[in-house]
């Protein structure tokens, strides 16, 4: 297991590592909460790695292994206890004319597969000038909305989506 960091109490233990590795190696209902975001089925790359996540070839790929991370955390979570996951709408490009793919409803969706209860699902708003200079979305560009409004969009919001074991 490479762990880069870690800090461990008798109250919570953190994890700086390939998350696979760390939990593949944690004793069967031990933890009270987890809480991450996983990668944006391909939104973000993170490493050149091919066991990293965001780095599968399409979205059905994506989903394959993000299940069975979800299925080690149902494993190591004791029963009643809670996880949250961090997400987003995955925008299927950047044409300006894209759609959007229901990736947190896929979340929802594998976790039930695995034996957890979908629980609750916060929004976290977005200021729209900050996000279009963070990624240059052309979705919120103001030459999108001169051009053809049609082709703008909103900042949508992140969501943590809570989920009970």
């Amino acid at each position: 297991m490479a762990v880069a960091e870690q800090q461990i109490t008798d109250k919570y233990a953190i994890y700086n590592a390939d998350s696979m590795e760390v939990i593949a190696k944690m004793p069967a209902g031990k933890v009270h909460l987890s809480l991450y975001s996983p990668p944006f089925a391909g939104l973000y790359n993170y490493s050149s790695s091919d066991r990293d996540f965001s780095n599968c070839d399409d979205y059905g790929a994506f989903l394959e292994m993000y299940g069975f991370m979800i299925a080690e955390l149902a494993r190591v979570t004791m029963p009643g206890r809670m996880s949250g996951v961090h997400c987003v709408d995955v925008p299927s490009g950047n044409t300006g004319t894209d759609s959007l793919r229901d990736f947190p409803g896929d979340i929802i969706r594998l976790h039930e597969r695995h034996g957890w209860r979908y629980v609750a699902r916060y929004h976290v708003w977005k200021e729209p000038l900050t996000v279009r200079n963070r990624t240059m979305v052309k979705s919120l560009h103001h030459k999108t909305f001169t051009e053809d409004s049609a082709r703008c969009s909103i900042a949508n919001a992140d969501y943590l989506l809570i989920f009970r074991r």
